[in-house]
């Protein structure tokens, strides 16, 4: 009977190890780029779709991009003792225990404001997810829900620059063709 209490409390208290959240970070400041509204709006709105975003909400007065949940890590598993292809965009934390984590998704916030003639205000924000399963022995393989994981920035930082480097372009192109 011992043995039995004894093994209850360390499952208990082994579980309680897992499961933690990950810290959100707070939202990032606008990034000058130097680009006009017109053609920041046109270059990130190029760049979302091309990266396969299905954007959802589109608010040019305010200034607004919104996407839906696109799978950028379909690959990733972790349970309480392994992670498996982990990626550089987002940390989920450890499922709790009887319980793995599968696949990540990314859904993104972009703010533009613009500043003066040649250039805007980019904010981009990140949001993350993972799908928790149950992973033990006795109650299947069933979905339990989504989880909410936290960005690292580096996501953010790839798309600012690139759509930093297709707006320039574009206003290369306009200047070489002779059109403002």
């Amino acid at each position: 009977m011992r043995h039995l209490i004894l093994a209850a409390l360390c499952l208990g208290l082994l579980g309680s190890c897992g499961g933690l959240e990950p810290r959100r970070r707070m939202p990032q400041e606008f990034r000058r780029l130097e680009a006009d509204f017109d053609q920041t709006w046109e270059a990130a709105i190029r760049t979302l779709t091309e990266r396969g975003y299905d954007i959802r909400t589109i608010d040019r007065p305010a200034g607004i991009i919104e996407t839906g949940w696109l799978t950028i890590n379909p690959d990733y598993t972790a349970t309480v003792f392994v992670t498996e292809r982990e990626d550089r965009y987002s940390t989920c934390g450890k499922p709790g225990l009887g319980q793995a984590f599968r696949a990540k998704e990314a859904r993104l916030v972009l703010a533009l404001r613009p500043i003066r003639r040649g250039e805007t205000g980019l904010r981009m924000e990140a949001f993350f997810r993972t799908q928790r399963y149950s992973d033990a022995p006795l109650w299947g393989n069933r979905p339990l829900g989504d989880a909410e994981c936290s960005s690292r920035g580096r996501l953010e930082e790839e798309l600012k620059v690139e759509v930093q480097l297709r707006a320039l372009s574009d206003q290369l192109e306009r200047l070489r063709r002779g059109t403002p």
